[in-house]
């Protein structure tokens, strides 16, 4: 059985649920053990929502026992990392709702953000109790923060760029159309993240990363889909969306009817409508109907009031004419593009001593010849210094290992490269100063973030990348 628990803390006297369990009394089902679960960690389903950064809408479902299985089991590890549960608990989770076991996920993971989250749970350490802790301020490198994903608006860690400011100012209109485009691991989700944080309006954040192989199938599966995970936000039920879909026969025409009854016309504040990672339907059949379809939105906002409620912002990393090649139809060169510039060297610095100073300021120029100012390499050099006590020399000794701090990095670049030879090809040339790739692939390369042009110039992004692939190449 459960009991309660009062714990004396400071002058307040706290109650608090302990898990007195014995294990022939262990809940069975995934209702019963996401509810055994919550109230362990005495904790809302709306400050769950906010932990796992799933929605309130699908929470309850799961607690009200209306969805048997879920999605996708990276839904599953996301919950159990928010609850802060072992192994054991979350491999409970998934035996229930007929996943495989946690072990077993890595070898299922295709995107590395699924790995990334596979790898932050096996290091997390599991709650031991729900007994508040005496808040102690702590210097911002005394909380490390691995840099994986988005940077939290909270964190110390984040930098600010002049594009924070474009992409406020720009939301802080209506009817407004963006682009965030840049390389992997660049900081777009973060200043995404950042600019939600502050827009006053309605929120719905779609991410490409949740569209599986059922729901990207073709351009109908993709927008019921979409419309579900709308709904979902929008805290409709379900029998509205299959309203929509049940008699749909233009899918383009179907989606829009719903965005602007169930959406636009409902709402009465400004609705900012993010899409990340658009561009996971490159290869997809219907890519250029799709993008057409968000490119006609402007069109829209010319003479209905209604769509002049909506502001789109699109995330991207490749050139967005690999997405759709027809100009008149694509959303991409309406509006405002964003393209996320490096740190400066000052800025540079400034995480330096964000990090209790690792580096001496003689040895800041001698990292930058190594990662440049590319977001993801600075923060994971700055955490290896800190984390592990090294010197910059022991960093440069393995910056080029696929098992050292950037191996992860550089490995899915290499993975990338071999399956687009053409690209991997034109790197290759670039690098042993042959005569120039075509125009267009040093576009494809800048835009992926492998190369950068500088006075004219084109040259490998930082000394990191051009080392790694001339010694790949060779």
């Amino acid at each position: 059985m459960a009991c309660v628990i009062h714990v004396s803390f400071g002058r307040k006297v706290w109650s608090i649920w302990h898990g007195c369990f014995n294990i022939s009394a262990m809940p069975t089902t995934f209702p019963e053990l996401i509810q055994f679960f919550i109230k362990r960690r005495n904790l809302s389903v709306e400050q769950l929502a906010n932990l796992s950064n799933l929605s309130r809408k699908t929470l309850y479902r799961w607690v009200n026992g209306e969805v048997a299985n879920p999605r996708h089991w990276y839904q599953i590890v996301a919950l159990g990392k928010a609850l802060r549960l072992n192994v054991e608990e979350v491999d409970q989770l998934l035996r229930v709702t007929k996943n495989p076991r946690f072990h077993e996920l890595k070898d299922l993971a295709r995107y590395e953000y699924e790995l990334e989250l596979l790898e932050e749970f096996s290091k997390m350490e599991p709650a031991e109790s729900s007994i508040p802790r005496p808040q102690v301020r702590v210097e911002p490198w005394a909380a490390l923060e691995a840099p994986s994903g988005a940077v939290h608006p909270q964190s110390p860690f984040y930098v600010e760029r002049v594009a924070d400011s474009q992409l406020r100012h720009q939301l802080a209109g209506q009817g407004t159309t963006t682009t965030i485009q840049a390389g992997r691991q660049t900081g777009k989700t973060s200043l995404l993240t950042h600019a939600i944080n502050t827009y006053e309006g309605k929120i719905i954040y779609l991410d490409f990363h949740l569209v599986d192989d059922a729901s990207g199938e073709n351009l109908t599966s993709l927008l019921r889909f979409l419309s579900e995970a709308i709904a979902e936000q929008l805290d409709l039920e379900w029998d509205v969306v299959d309203k929509y879909w049940q008699v749909a026969r233009n899918p383009a025409q179907t989606f829009n009817r719903f965005l602007q009854q169930e959406m636009l016309q409902r709402l009465e504040q400004p609705v900012l409508l993010a899409i990340d990672e658009a561009d996971l339907l490159l290869g997809a059949d219907y890519q250029k109907h799709f993008f057409a379809l968000l490119r006609a939105w402007d069109s829209r906002r010319a003479f209905d009031a209604d769509w002049r409620k909506l502001n789109l912002v699109m995330v991207i990393s490749t050139h967005p004419y690999l997405l759709i090649d027809d100009v008149n139809l694509s959303p991409f060169n309406v509006g405002l593009t964003i393209r996320l510039k490096d740190f400066s060297p000052e800025q540079v610095a400034d995480l330096n001593q964000r990090h209790g100073s690792p580096l001496e300021q003689n040895e800041i120029a001698m990292l930058m010849s190594l990662v440049g100012g590319h977001p993801y390499l600075v923060r994971q050099a700055y955490y290896t210094l800190v984390s592990e006590g090294l010197s910059l020399a022991d960093l440069l000794r393995v910056a080029n290992a696929l098992d050292g701090p950037f191996g992860k990095h550089l490995l899915f670049y290499q993975h990338s490269l071999r399956k687009n030879p053409v690209l991997l090809a034109a790197l290759q040339q670039l690098l042993r100063e042959q005569k120039l790739p075509e125009e267009s692939l040093l576009e494809r390369l800048a835009a992926v973030g492998l190369i950068r042009q500088e006075d004219g110039k084109w040259t490998p992004r930082c000394g990191l990348y051009g080392e790694f692939f001339k010694r790949q190449a060779n």
